[in-house]
């Protein structure tokens, strides 16, 4: 095996990271739930992609009204049940009717019919030329109109969703972002200094790649997420370390200060990588380590004569 300092160093800060980005992460899916992030992004991006005035229809209707808890709009929403409600939503302010009762011929009148632009508001205008032009470019001239129109809406719809949960993704980057610095400087996780500790303390350094190579095993990283706060522990962070000789306003003065910048800013930008990366790394690391073959025998040489 590759029994190397270097590599235990690694592990460990490998490790590290994983911990903290799973710590990171917990603490940015607490603020989505709270702020109902999910739930807001997905509002926002339904109304781009329908308008605010049938956005609003589209809540209101039971189908959708009925998915979420009191005061808590639905943070997920089905594309084809929002293609459903839409034309639903669309049919009863036409006619009353439902949209799966009505025939082809009716569906295309109900799409012709459509307000081109004719409301009051400059964005309800907006909201009815575009909603109209889009469903004129779905509807075909078939006998299946109805179940086509339906299929075709919930496929753009199911699009339209993989950019939302782009935007959410971006949105979500930059309040990892933010964490991963509230809790490093917090905790004064610097790269550096843990690096330099696991260097020096061989003790340190082999229980913390221990507990490194017996996380590599776990299939996934969501098995780390409940040991995530006691592994911290065993990591040299904190503001009460031997390096700063117990006195923390001595350290703002010294050269400490502008070595724990870097290292909070490395620690930073590792964590915004996320768990899952840095876990996929730890598992590389460990069969590093591990599978460094013994050294082979020399065959001795044979005497002259021996069979």
């Amino acid at each position: 095996m590759f029994e190397y300092p270097v590599i235990d160093v690694a592990l460990g800060l490998i490790f590290f990271y994983v911990t903290l980005s799973l710590v990171a992460s917990a603490a940015q899916e607490w603020v989505a739930s709270f702020f109902g992030l999910r739930s807001t992004n997905l509002e926002e991006g339904i109304k781009r992609l329908v308008g605010d005035k049938y956005a609003k229809a589209v809540y209101a209707h039971p189908l959708i009204k009925n998915l979420s808890r009191k005061d808590r709009l639905p943070s997920y929403i089905a594309p084809e049940t929002l293609s459903t409600v839409l034309l639903e939503v669309l049919a009863k302010n036409e006619d009353g009717k439902s949209f799966v009762s009505l025939k082809a011929d009716e569906v295309r009148a109900l799409i012709a019919k459509l307000p081109q632009g004719a409301g009051g508001d400059v964005a309800d205008k907006k909201d009815d030329d575009d909603l109209a032009a889009l469903l004129s470019a779905l509807v075909t001239e078939g006998e299946n109109a109805v179940t086509e129109l339906q299929e075709k809406l919930a496929n753009w719809f199911d699009e339209g969703m993989t950019r939302i949960s782009g935007w959410y993704k971006r949105k979500v980057k930059a309040i990892i972002f933010g964490i991963s610095a509230v809790v490093v400087i917090l905790t004064n996780a610097s790269t550096i200094h843990v690096a330099e500790e696991l260097w020096k303390n061989e003790a340190l350094r082999t229980t913390i790649a221990a507990q490194a190579s017996a996380a590599a095993e776990q299939k996934e990283v969501t098995a780390l997420e409940g040991d995530n706060l006691q592994a911290l522990k065993s990591f040299p962070i904190g503001w009460k370390e031997p390096t700063f000789s117990g006195n923390v306003a001595a350290f703002f003065t010294g050269a400490e200060w502008f070595k724990s910048i870097i290292g909070w800013l490395i620690t930073i930008a590792a964590i915004s990588l996320g768990a899952p990366f840095w876990f996929d790394l730890l598992g590389k690391v460990a069969n590093l380590k591990g599978t460094g073959g013994k050294a082979t025998e020399k065959p001795k040489k044979t005497q002259e004569g021996s069979v």
